[in-house]
């Protein structure tokens, strides 16, 4: 067996993908949330960075 590949033919560096994502959604979940009354900008930069960590998640997933 070829040192550079595991679990059905894939590299390795792919076998660290799903923690990564899956860590990924934990971190938007937790942005996604405020903690009492928050301010528009705020709530929009949240929001913001939110939708950074899903399209992150999209791209990895993709393989790009």
């Amino acid at each position: 067996m070829n040192a550079n590949t595991t679990m059905k033919n894939r590299p390795r560096s792919v076998t660290g993908v799903g923690r990564l994502v899956r860590r990924l959604e934990v971190e938007r979940r937790r942005w996604s949330r405020s903690e009492g009354p928050v301010v528009a900008t705020e709530q929009a930069w949240r929001a913001g960075v939110a939708e950074g960590l899903r399209l992150a998640q999209l791209a990895i997933r993709k393989g790009v």
